[in-house]
């Protein structure tokens, strides 16, 4: 039965573990764990397994195998979390605490009747409850990766797991899944902060530049004919080392308008060294070198090329565009939707960034309407020593890099063979696989010879697909031939809103700063009375600020970071009793991140500024001619 004592406190602060305890004691009488005395006269617990008797502490001495256990711990002072796979009496917990009094600590416990033993035989209050995060159980793998996820976070990654060794046999797969998911979110979370870091600001700079370029092009999801795409089939050329065997084949669908022929990313330089002129061109990389993948369109000065681009896409590359553009509003893109509907808001359609252009035009036809898409060049994989078909070289050339080779992965390519990979080319595949799940009624052609396995496609080589499945001309010339349908109205009526929140979310700051600076004299001086006050203002004016529209579409995006940091910190120090040092961390960690606030709110007002003055130059032109 589990003590009163604790269930007043799983009451208050694990509700939901509570009613799952409460209900397995309802519908278990006999219990297989069983608490008993040791050697010494102390507590131990041993457990009725497949018809084994298993101790999960030592019958003989448990505390002192516990200080033996915890002795073992190594390099605990780099984790800021650990989490106990195993709580048994929690003896090594009980040790490991005694050692590292300030360290947040963690409980999973597989078996429901070892927690509730635990629960019925020792005090939850004995332990420093402000250290502890959280006690989960069972077997459930959601659950387990749910909560696997959340002490990452709150970790900010540096979670330690330390596992009660018998459990190693007993409990192996839960280990494994806790085990998988750690590396999993590591590796996931590592990836968004690095794209996040590397791409936060230019995401939106690259929107505010971009802007006036969105108002003069029509948008290739809303202004064109979806008619001309309805039920056809598209096909996506990629740079991968099999497109070198299909240019005749390709030229072919192209001279007899057999389907679209979207080309992505650098496959364009390749296409137009062979003579071949895709329908259209696409492109969304924010880095600032994107404008180098087409650059041969530029030099060659090529008008029948639509470029089709993502409204986040390096602006560069749009300078000095010959030929019609169109464009896609990108789910990064927080700048355009903010102008483009009433009082700051649209319902416009829109792509989601994605780690491959490939995978973002095969959302781009999908909502077009087309029925079949067919992949040209998808290796995403290394055929021999190549990553990237002839003509195509980013100054590195098209072959691997013996250091990648050895880094590489393996996989299935579509003959059944093992194949080696990127950590990134395996990304993109298992992004591009969750867009073809999501699209059922769309029949997805791989042609890629060699190619690594994409599921949810069709395996079919190019040749046999133009015999038995592109018979008849389907391409509709002109497609593109349309006018932005953009109201200017809405436009120039949302940028004086917009003026508006940029003028008002200055004085937020200001404000915001003045009571920072109250509430760091209050914390220094030891006077807390009505501090509580003052962080009620502090809250008020914050979040007046996170509504603000300026901030929200100009600011924000680019301190992703820096925001994903401070959510760190204040979820770490919400159990901290002591209010002087509660308050500390709380005033440094938000004076740090208003002053950053500070700084790109200049920053976005000078590019808000240049965007509006370059939007009224264009209405000009466009009114005088």
């Amino acid at each position: 039965m589990i003590l009163v004592d604790n269930r007043n406190v799983l009451r208050l602060h694990k509700r939901e573990l509570l009613t799952q305890l409460s209900i397995f004691e309802e519908q278990h009488e006999d219990f297989k764990a069983i608490v008993e005395l040791s050697r010494v006269g102390i507590p131990t617990l041993k457990i009725h397994i497949d018809g084994k008797t298993q101790y999960l502490h030592s019958k003989y001495d448990p505390e002192k195998e516990a200080e033996r256990l915890v002795s073992q711990f190594v390099d605990v002072g780099n984790s800021k979390h650990i989490l106990f796979v195993g709580c048994g009496l929690g003896y090594h917990i009980q040790k490991f605490i005694e050692q590292y009094p300030d360290m947040k600590f963690s409980i999973y416990e597989p078996n429901e009747e070892v927690l509730v033993s635990y629960l019925s035989n020792k005090k939850l209050n004995d332990l420093p409850l402000s250290n502890l995060s959280t006690i989960f159980t069972g077997k459930d793998e959601s659950v387990i990766h749910r909560e696997i996820g959340a002490l990452l976070h709150l970790s900010n990654s540096q979670l330690r797991i330390y596992t009660l060794p018998v459990y190693e046999s007993l409990y192996g797969d839960q280990i494994k899944v806790i085990m998988k998911k750690a590396l999993e979110s590591l590796k996931d979370k590592r990836s968004a902060l690095v794209t996040n870091l590397s791409y936060q600001k230019r995401w939106t700079v690259n929107s505010i530049k971009n802007f006036p370029t969105v108002l003069q092009t029509p948008n290739i999801l809303h202004d064109i004919d979806k008619s001309a795409f309805d039920g056809k089939s598209a096909i996506i050329v990629a740079a991968g080392p099999s497109l070198n065997e299909e240019f005749e084949n390709l030229r072919y669908i192209k001279e007899n308008g057999l389907a679209y022929i979207f080309s992505v990313g650098s496959a364009i330089n390749a296409l137009v060294e062979h003579g071949i002129y895709p329908d259209a061109a696409c492109t969304y990389d924010p880095q600032d070198i994107n404008y180098r993948v087409i650059q041969i369109i530029k030099d060659q000065q090529i008008t029948d090329i639509p470029l089709v681009f993502g409204s986040s896409v390096g602006f560069e590359t749009l300078e000095n565009y010959p030929g019609k553009m169109l464009h896609m509003l990108v789910s990064q893109d927080t700048v355009a939707p903010a102008f483009l509907g009433e009082n700051l808001t649209t319902d416009l359609d829109y792509v989601n960034d994605a780690p491959s252009i490939a995978v973002v035009t095969y959302q781009l036809l999908s909502q077009l309407g087309c029925s079949k898409i067919i992949l040209v060049g998808q290796n995403l994989a290394y055929i021999g020593e190549h990553h990237y078909a002839d003509g195509i070289d980013y100054g590195k050339g098209t072959k691997v890099s013996e250091s990648n080779l050895q880094k590489a992965l393996l996989t299935n390519d579509v003959y059944g063979n093992d194949v080696k990979t990127s950590e990134g080319f395996n990304s993109m595949r298992q992004q591009l696989e969750m867009y073809i799940k999501s699209r059922p009624e769309i029949e997805t052609v791989n042609t890629t010879k060699g190619g690594a396995l994409i599921a949810g496609t069709i395996f079919k080589p190019l040749e046999q697909v133009i015999k038995e499945e592109l018979t008849a001309r389907q391409v509709i010339k002109k497609w593109d031939d349309v006018d932005n349908g953009y109201e200017k109205e809405i436009v120039e009526s949302n940028i004086v809103l917009m003026q508006n929140h940029q003028q008002n979310v200055e004085k937020l700051l200001t404000q915001t700063l003045q009571i920072i600076e109250k509430l760091n004299r209050k914390i220094e001086r030891r006077t807390l009375i009505n501090i509580e006050v003052q962080y009620g203002k502090f809250d008020q004016v914050f979040e007046q600020i996170k509504e603000n529209y300026f901030y929200r579409s100009f600011i924000e995006p680019m301190i992703r970071v820096q925001n994903e940091q401070l959510a760190e910190k204040m979820s770490a120090v919400r159990y901290e009793r002591n209010p002087v040092k509660k308050g500390t961390v709380v005033v440094e960690s938000f004076h740090q991140f208003i002053q950053e606030v500070s700084l790109h709110h200049v920053f976005a007002t000078e590019l808000f500024e240049e965007m509006k003055e370059e939007i009224e130059m264009s209405a000009v032109t466009h009114s005088e001619v």
